[in-house]
């Protein structure tokens, strides 16, 4: 998948967050019934970012975002390809803690780097909100994940 439109970047975070969901799903019958439950949390919360991103998909100044799209996929170019949890490393809660962490951190740097050159009120506005409801996602989920190892 070729990135260089702000549309294609919702298309990329929606995949993004489908094959998260994705890759937590494959994971689950090989681990623990305590780490299950995890990613059946991850699953069931990665699956309903995904729809909740679909909403998002207007924006305005276009052209220029696009042109900042295509630059951070360029120089980001590890983004296009999706890197599943190493199956071959031990599974545990701090490995899928780390793990979606760090996914999500990616998504998050795309867009405080889309924010800060979006030009617009509007795309500033629209881009914000993205930003938070990836910020916002991710403490939920490090917070679940932490109260599940307390457990």
């Amino acid at each position: 998948m070729q990135v260089k439109t702000i549309q294609e970047v919702y298309d990329w975070t929606v995949l993004f967050h489908t094959q998260m969901a994705a890759n937590f799903f494959s994971l689950r019958d090989d681990l623990a019934e305590h780490n299950q439950m995890l990613a059946d949390y991850f699953v069931k919360y990665e699956k309903k970012l995904a729809e909740d991103l679909v909403g998002f998909k207007a924006i305005t100044e276009i052209n220029t975002l696009d042109t900042y799209c295509y630059e951070y996929f360029a120089e980001n170019s590890e983004l296009i390809n999706f890197t599943d949890l190493n199956r071959d490393t031990r599974v545990d809660e701090q490995a899928m803690q780390g793990y979606i962490s760090d996914q999500h951190q990616k998504v998050i740097n795309l867009y405080e780097y889309l924010l800060s050159r979006a030009e617009t009120p509007a795309g500033k506005e629209k881009l914000a909100q993205l930003l938070e409801l990836e910020q916002q996602s991710l403490k939920q989920m490090i917070q679940s994940s932490n109260r599940h190892m307390d457990m």
